[in-house]
């Protein structure tokens, strides 16, 4: 071609030989790429980039040399690296003295792709020198020719290609600030190298199967924006959530209200923003991550303090995790914008955007809720630990004395024995466990979000401690140290314990089935029965079985008994029949059955089978309400002995658990339905204040004994059994007798 020879000309004066040999190497007919067109484009562009070098003759002998060598599935470092090879080669022949050869070599490597070696106090950028950066604007100036698709698809079709790593090349050159080093190439050919590279981009992508064609984008852009909505209704539902326990009207709510309102704003933003790839819609995306990371100090720094009796609110974590959805949200928003846009809807991106949904919401049920929710179980929890050891078990004798008083402000407090001391709600979301040898605190558990007094059920042998409340979901305690080990679920606030040890719990719900539930000392359910509408249950369990009283209100279906697994919750047996008052009693389950006009019977049944191992008569002569309690080996029954006898005398029967058989009867002479409490042991204590004096029949299955409590002491208010420990509550105090 005449036009590049003329070219050569000025280059090394009495070199037509090697000018000749350099262009009949880019006239190759086997090449495909980096032919004379090409070189002339360089070369053109040279011509006006030259005077910002200092070696110009270097420049126009490494343009020249840069691609003289050239194969086929070569990479760009390959060619470069034997094209310097080649004019550290040639160029000494014709006179070309050794620094300017040098120079040249190392212009020739740079258009390898490599960075320039830097030497000490020359920062990355400036490696290249001016000659190199001149040489290189030059080489790019193709990018911005009329005829860069064409060379682009000779490039593709002659050398060593790989589509995605050519992708990830022109997104970072289309990320970068310039693509041009000299202040004049970026002035000519920026514009135009975008415009080319993007045409590039799009092509490129068409390679990749249509089907997931832009998923990256779609599936960015659907995590950002349902992101930043998650984020707004964070903050909009905390809006009516208070910030601090207990809640105060004065607390102020613009904090809130701020926070949705620049939540909605980064919507509409991100929603922007996604649907761009230049640089201003990722400059955008950068505001919801500042609003997210200023917000997210100011909260840290003006949390509630956490006392026990104050505490952190609802509105502290939602604001937390709005402020922080807000950064994820702008994130994805940022790296959705690098990828190329204007791809038609394809399943891929539907699939991309679908699953993005889906994390979204996944997320939002299975992390940030139970983030959330985990927070304020610690946040408003204080554990007071005395370092107290725990006694031995005591048991009271009842002489009448005293063994420990301690302040009580509660009258009526639930008491329950575990295995590590005496536990009683004392207050507001408070629990004390106490030594039952001194009546001294060995921890104190309190909850500030709370308003109610524990209800306390022992788990686990005594080894755990089931707080229930009637605003908030259980909670479980070490009896041992008061540290939590779990927090049910808010859907268990209103579930029913019908066995404490093992746990079973059951819901009654207005429409539908009631729920029977196997439960873990977690809170989570192993298995759920339900038994059909118009059924009433009642349950009590051993532990291989449940057995479970159905109370039929509709239909012809009689009432019946269940016995379910366990373990599994499946039905291992059904009977007809209704038990009251259900109870386990060793390795069988008591009840009573009322008669129908005959004479009411307590019957045992196998937990396992359903058989009935014993019956045992109720006298008809016993007119009032029966009731039952159970002790390690007898069943206790309590009633009136006759109508006529209901308001002095109280009838105690013993029966043997195993076989049913009466062990013995007593006549206690107080009246029928006083409280009554049934120790560990098999004790019954029946308290009956008279005339300002604590008067307390002790029944046993060998004898009555009737004591009269040292005054000041008042019973009216009845007493509790801790184990085999009798307590009483007086105005102020609570006593443990002797």
């Amino acid at each position: 071609m005449a036009g590049l020879r003329e070219l050569w000309s000025d280059v090394v004066p009495d070199a037509e030989a090697l000018g000749d040999d350099l262009v009949r190497r880019y006239g190759e007919k086997w090449r495909v790429a980096y032919r004379e067109r090409y070189l002339i484009d360089v070369l053109g562009a040279l011509e006006s980039l030259e005077q910002l070098c200092t070696d110009p003759v270097a420049v126009r002998l490494a343009a020249w040399f840069h691609r003289a060598e050239h194969a086929k599935r070569n990479t760009a470092r390959e060619d470069a690296e034997a094209s310097a090879q080649l004019a550290e080669e040639l160029l000494p022949r014709y006179g070309v003295n050794p620094v300017r050869t040098a120079e040249v070599a190392r212009l020739v490597r740079l258009t390898g792709g490599d960075p320039p070696p830097t030497t000490p106090g020359t920062r990355p950028e400036e490696a290249a020198g001016g000659n190199g950066d001149v040489l290189l604007d030059a080489v790019g100036a193709v990018v911005a020719g009329p005829r860069y698709s064409t060379f682009a698809s000779e490039v593709r079709r002659d050398s060593r290609f790989d589509a995605k790593v050519r992708q990830e090349e022109i997104r970072a050159m289309l990320a970068s600030e310039r693509i041009y080093r000299t202040d004049l190439a970026h002035e000519r050919y920026e514009a135009a190298a975008r415009a080319n590279l993007e045409a590039e981009l799009g092509l490129l992508e068409q390679l990749t199967p249509s089907i997931w064609r832009g998923w990256q984008r779609a599936g960015l852009a659907m995590l950002a924006v349902p992101t930043a909505l998650v984020a707004f209704a964070a903050a909009a539902v905390s809006i009516g959530l208070p910030w601090r326990l207990p809640a105060l009207k004065s607390d102020p709510k613009w904090q809130a209200i701020l926070m949705a309102a620049l939540a909605a704003a980064a919507v509409a933003v991100l929603w922007w923003a996604v649907r761009r790839t230049d640089r201003k819609a990722r400059t955008v995306t950068a505001g919801p991550v500042a609003i997210g990371l200023v917000s997210l100090v100011v909260i840290l720094f003006h949390i509630p303090p956490e006392n026990g009796v104050a505490g952190v609110g609802q509105r502290v974590p939602l604001l937390v995790i709005t402020a922080v959805l807000l950064v994820l949200a702008s994130i994805a928003a940022f790296f959705a914008t690098r990828f190329s846009s204007g791809i038609p809807v394809n399943r891929g991106q539907m699939l991309a955007g679908t699953g993005a949904v889906v994390v979204v919401v996944l997320a939002t049920v299975l992390v940030i809720y139970p983030i959330q929710r985990n927070y304020l179980l610690a946040a408003n929890e204080l554990l007071d630990d005395q370092h107290q050891p725990a006694g031995p078990a005591v048991s009271s004798v009842v002489d009448g004395a005293t063994l420990w008083t301690r302040p009580s402000r509660l009258y009526r407090a639930e008491t329950e024995a575990t295995a590590h001391g005496i536990a009683t709600a004392a207050g507001r979301g408070t629990v004390e466990m106490i030594d039952p040898a001194t009546g001294k605190t060995r921890w104190r558990y309190l909850r500030a979000d709370t308003d109610d007094e524990p209800n306390l059920k022992a788990l686990d042998g005594g080894h755990q401690l089931l707080l229930r409340y009637d605003d908030r979901a259980p909670i479980v305690l070490d009896a041992a140290t008061g540290k939590r080990t779990a927090g049910w679920p808010d859907r268990t606030r209103d579930n029913d314990i019908e066995h404490a040890d093992p746990l079973v719990t059951g819901k009654t719900v207005s429409k539908g089935s009631d729920k029977l539930y196997g439960t873990n000392v977690d809170g989570s359910n192993r298995w759920t029965y339900e038994p059909g509408r118009c059924t009433s249950m009642s349950a009590t369990a051993t532990p291989s079985m449940a057995v479970v009283d159905l109370g039929r209100s509709c239909g012809d279906t009689p009432d019946q008994l269940v016995g379910l697994d366990l373990k599994n919750g499946k039905q291992r047996w059904i009977r007809d029949g209704s038990l009251g008052d259900l109870m386990a009693v060793g390795d069988l389950v008591v009840g009573h059955d009322d008669g129908d006009g005959k004479p009411g019977q307590v019957i045992a049944v196998d937990p396992r089978s359903g058989d009935v191992r014993w019956r045992s008569e109720i006298p008809r002569e016993w007119t009032c309400p029966l009731r039952m309690e159970r002790t390690a080996d007898r069943v206790v029954l309590l009633s009136c002995p006759s109508e006529a006898l209901r308001s002095t005398q109280t009838v105690v029967r013993f029966l043997d658990a195993a076989t049913g058989a009466t062990v013995s009867t007593a006549q206690v002479s107080t009246p029928s339905g006083l409280r009554y409490v049934v120790t560990t042991d098999g004790r019954i204590f029946v308290p009956h204040p008279e005339n300002n004096v604590c008067r307390i029949a002790k029944v046993t299955a060998a004898a009555v004994e009737y004591v009269e409590l040292a005054r000041p002491i008042d019973c009216r208010r009845g007493v509790d059994a801790a184990g085999n420990l009798l307590l009483v509550r007086s105005r102020d105090s609570l006593i443990a007798l002797r």
